[in-house]
């Protein structure tokens, strides 16, 4: 045999031991790990923080809540408080003023409650649960304060139009969209990636929430300013609707097979990815969790160039943006402990 043979059958030894060790040989010699498949995602660029004045806030609206809502059983009030629910408008809105938080924390938390409670609906039932709220939210039916349901919901969106009608009634139309979208039969129409994102969109609250973070904020963004953005306002809601997906997907599952009723569909990225691919959940998360990594690249290149557009962009614009990243920062941090997605037994 020749000098040259022995030496292939040597690299090929070597090779094969790498491989079985977790490294695979390149064409240029040179070793590399063999991807190994892990449940903890690449950490997110974003910035996080929590407002200032979380821990009185959620205090006063954890007892709030836990005293007026009108829990199915001790269970599900105890669920709600162990899931940390009125932090996360904390996490998600560091910037807002202090004089503001506590209207955006129960605003934010009336929508998850009612989310759920529709949850376990069927499509009719949800329809004509907010067809009774939809007036009484905006003001122009007052309400049975015997319903908690009812008063509640009044009560929160007045208390916010006192404060800031104009930015309150932009806040409004956003949660309109999402509560009208989860009871919309079009919803199980949904056929890839773009009409679910869209979809999610609606009924995600993504769009809620950034109108929610410029009332607590007390932001003037006008709409010629965020007409310059739809691109990133496309990133910050393809972003948030993932995350959210990711971290929801075991809950909307336990969901679905213990009270799934005629009509209801789990449109969720997880299992579209799932079964498009033919990959499992687990290797489905692991793909979107790349997926948001190399959005987020995008995200903050185009943030940086409106920045510095030659078209100027103001001080409210700039902190907006910021804001934006903010929420999905916090999102992300709340949603990786909260119990609501990682319940215990």
């Amino acid at each position: 045999m020749g000098e040259d043979s022995r030496n292939d059958s040597s690299r090929v030894v070597s090779s094969t031991k790498e491989l079985h060790s977790g490294s695979c040989i390149t064409n240029n010699s040179k070793a590399c790990r063999l991807y190994t498949p892990s449940s903890d995602p690449p950490p997110t660029r974003f910035a996080v923080k929590c407002h200032r004045r979380a821990d009185e806030v959620c205090t006063e609206l954890d007892a709030f809540f836990a005293r007026h809502w009108p829990w199915e059983n001790e269970r599900a009030r105890e669920k709600f408080l162990a899931a940390d629910t009125n932090r996360w408008t904390c996490w998600a809105l560091p910037l807002a003023r202090d004089d503001r938080i506590l209207d955006a924390v129960k605003v934010n938390t009336l929508l998850f409650l009612l989310d759920d409670v529709v949850e376990n609906m069927s499509v009719k039932e949800g329809k004509a649960f907010y067809k009774r709220l939809i007036p009484i939210a905006h003001g122009k039916v007052l309400p049975d304060r015997t319903d908690p349901y009812e008063w509640i919901t009044y009560d929160v969106w007045a208390e916010m139009r006192a404060v800031d009608e104009a930015l309150t009634e932009v806040t409004f139309e956003g949660a309109l969209l999402c509560v009208n979208a989860q009871v919309d039969e079009g919803r199980n129409s949904c056929i890839g990636m773009g009409s679910l994102l869209k979809q999610r969109y609606k009924e995600g609250g993504v769009g809620f929430v950034a109108a929610a973070m410029r009332y607590a904020m007390d932001l003037k963004v006008t709409v010629e300013a965020l007409d310059t953005i739809h691109a990133i306002s496309e990133s910050y809601s393809k972003l948030g609707i993932i995350v959210n997906d990711i971290y929801s997907f075991a809950k909307e599952l336990r969901a679905w097979n213990t009270n799934g009723k005629e009509g209801a569909q789990i449109l969720n990225m997880v299992m579209l990815q799932a079964n498009e691919t033919g990959i499992s959940w687990e290797a489905a998360k692991r793909v979107l969790w790349i997926l948001c990594r190399e959005w987020e690249l995008e995200h903050i290149d185009m943030v940086t160039r409106r920045e510095t557009a030659a078209e100027g962009c103001d001080e409210d614009l700039k902190v907006y943006m910021k804001g934006l990243e903010y929420v999905l920062g916090g999102n992300e941090i709340w949603s990786a402990y909260t119990q609501r997605y990682h319940e215990q037994n």
